[in-house]
């Protein structure tokens, strides 16, 4: 509603002449009463009308090692922060789901009110996570009755490795994984948002039973779905994906203990329409002073993908594979972005174009299309791993996405036969 208190009070000024005082003051209190002009700082936004866009953050239990719990509550004070200088929520709900145990965990409201946000706590879960299809949807329903919206965006805080599947690692190979973590850590490293499979140790779950989760659900399409995660950024998870999301936002290699700069991109990524270019370039900004203590750690690569331009590059994938068989080794030079031995993930434009060297037209077709399915991708010179090839790594090449077509690891090698993006190479 427009502001009434300026013309009301122009009729009462006219009308004063005629009917003398006391109506002035009868048309004082109708204006005061009428007026809306207040900010958004004086009123409530928590009104449970339907909004324009809902922002599910869904944070599960990570886990007793390595767990990420404390930097989670650093995420959502700085989403607050994003917030409170942003002037409010705006035509945006946020909810969160956060777990402090195995078996706990709570549905959080986050309002805003008298430039302060204010956190309502409406269920709490005898779960820690929701880490099957039928829990996703459930917990997705549960937002969709609370939080309506025309848009939905979902982000994920967590451990990460990709769109590898749980369960196919050996005992052997988890054991020397934490045993590497455990000594990097004392050896003073920063830990990141690595671990066995998306989730955490505690907390397992599979890309493919996130997108069902998500399909079966009230809310069964994404705007956006940011993986505030290692390695999430890959041509396998996207494919998997691609159904169920418009974007993909992710990092292709790990990502700092602290995770997603939320404060600096929540202004990008809350409106109706979100910014990505610009998410992306705060980010990169970000960890290119980002620090702990004294010690600089200027790591961090980052990439929105169109996942409705999947297709496209599938078209394209299915070539290279007829004419030179995906999975191909092409030499020990290809750009490695982890820390793992053996390597599971490799950048994807410089895999592809060592596959098909020498064929300029079908590299030109690969490049359009990736030019068309990552329209933003930053990278700092090197990234950092805290697994078993620790430390900082060059980046000659980024694509903004990874492949694990030719990774002899046999965490790829048992979970290729699960994969639905590899089916088609078969």
């Amino acid at each position: 509603m427009k502001c009434l208190f300026p013309y009301l009070f122009t009729v009462c000024q006219k009308s004063f002449k005629r009917f003398g005082s006391a109506f002035m003051l009868l048309c004082i209190f109708v204006a005061a009463t009428l007026v809306s002009c207040s900010k958004e700082s004086d009123a409530p936004d928590d009104k449970s009308s339907t909004k324009e866009k809902t922002i599910f953050v869904y944070m599960p239990w990570t886990g007793a090692s390595q767990n990420l719990y404390d930097f989670f509550m650093n995420n959502i004070n700085d989403m607050k922060k994003g917030i409170v200088e942003q002037g409010g929520l705006n035509n945006t709900n946020l909810l969160i789901l956060i777990a402090n145990s195995i078996d706990k965990s709570h549905l959080i409201n986050v309002t805003y009110r008298d430039g302060k946000c204010y956190n309502d706590t409406l269920k709490t879960y005898d779960d820690g996570a929701m880490e099957t299809a039928e829990k996703m949807t459930t917990l997705l329903n549960k937002v969709a009755e609370v939080a309506p919206a025309h848009v939905y965006s979902m982000m994920i805080g967590s451990h990460g490795v990709g769109w590898i599947y749980a369960k196919t690692a050996s005992a052997s190979m988890q054991r020397r994984i934490a045993a590497d973590r455990d000594r990097n850590e004392a050896m003073g490293l920063p830990i990141t948002r690595q671990t066995r499979y998306f989730g955490g140790g505690a907390v397992q779950m599979n890309i493919d039973e996130l997108a069902e989760g998500i399909r079966r659900s009230k809310i069964n399409h994404l705007q956006f779905l940011l993986f505030d995660d290692c390695y999430m950024a890959n041509i396998e998870t996207a494919y998997e994906l691609n159904r169920v999301t418009d974007y993909l936002i992710g990092c292709p290699t790990e990502i700092m203990g602290h995770g997603m700069p939320y404060r600096e991109m929540w202004k990008y990524l809350s409106p109706t329409q979100p910014d990505y270019k610009n998410a992306v370039e705060a980010f990169y900004n970000f960890y290119s002073n980002y620090s702990i203590g004294s010690i600089a750690y200027h790591y961090g690569t980052i990439s929105v993908t169109d996942c409705r331009k999947v297709d496209a590059m599938m078209g394209v994938l299915d070539t290279v594979h007829n004419k030179y068989r995906m999975g191909t080794d092409v030499g020990s030079a290809l750009q490695v972005l982890d820390g793992y031995v053996p390597v599971i993930f490799f950048d994807f434009s410089d895999y592809i174009h060592r596959l098909c060297a020498g064929d300029a037209e079908l590299t030109k077709r690969f490049d359009d299309a990736l030019s068309q399915l990552v329209p933003y991708e930053r990278h700092t010179e090197y990234y950092f791993s805290s697994l078993t090839n620790a430390g900082s790594h060059r980046i000659k090449t980024c694509s903004g996405l990874t492949i694990s077509a030719p990774s002899k690891n046999s965490m790829v090698v048992s979970s290729k036969p699960k994969s639905h993006f590899y089916a088609l190479f078969r």
